[in-house]
């Protein structure tokens, strides 16, 4: 799975990043920022900081940050994160979402959020977390059962007492759970069929390209059109 919204650029300066320590994933965790209109692209600015140069007033850093447009990996996917607060940083992916513009916080409850007008955004970013949690079950062999919530993370003992994201899914009608069902159904609709046992696939082909930036725009403008498992055969 490709997802053509992802891009990388790794913190270098946290001291998270320069720690260097490695773990074997076996969980994604999920987490939302609690601040209000900080889109993905402007947390490397205010984290690609060190902590011990005084720089940064928190150690922190998690692998990915995704608003309703990007998804951006600021760490390596097996490296050691400071997401958790426990021991999930041994052992999960952590990433965040960030939250829309025109609300603030009492404690953990979001206060002044307008359901109505932030749900298109809602929709959009719960469609790039589910697809980031498709890509990273695919790449080290995780179900949607390896998924859980920071709130979740500290129920089980291995998270700090941190809410998210059951502060804010419910409010569009949405859990831990039903998020993890939608992985599930993604995931499965992404299978690759069985030779020996499905019928045979006829391909049709768009064109063929001796530059690759023009396979990509003719890729970009067949997705546009409707054909959303279109792909780039490379021979």
């Amino acid at each position: 799975m490709v997802l053509d919204n992802l891009k990388t650029k790794y913190m270098t300066r946290n001291d998270c990043y320069t720690a260097n320590r490695k773990i074997t994933p076996k969980g994604i965790m999920v987490h939302s920022t609690a601040t209000s209109g900080v889109m993905a692209g402007a947390w490397f600015s205010r984290w690609n900081k060190s902590f011990r140069a005084g720089e940064i007033n928190r150690q922190v850093c998690v692998h990915a940050f995704l608003d309703d447009k990007e998804i951006w990996q600021y760490l390596p996917w097996n490296h050691r994160g400071w997401h958790a607060g426990g021991a999930a940083n041994n052992t999960h992916i952590g990433f965040e979402i960030c939250e829309p513009r025109g609300h603030s916080y009492r404690g953990s409850t979001m206060v002044n959020y307008d359901v109505k007008k932030n749900e298109a955004y809602f929709r959009a970013v719960w469609q790039n977390a589910v697809n980031l949690c498709v890509f990273l079950c695919k790449e080290y062999g995780l179900t949607e059962k390896d998924i859980i919530g920071h709130a979740e993370g500290h129920r089980q003992g291995i998270a700090s007492n941190h809410a998210d994201p059951n502060h804010w899914f419910p409010q569009h009608g949405e859990s831990m759970d039903t998020f993890r069902t939608a992985v599930k159904k993604a995931l499965e609709g992404n299978q690759q069929p069985n030779p020996s046992t499905s019928q045979k696939l006829y391909r049709v082909q768009i064109g063929a390209y001796s530059v690759k930036a023009n396979a990509e725009a003719q890729l970009e403008r067949a997705k546009k059109v409707g054909f959303t498992d279109a792909f780039i055969r490379y021979d």
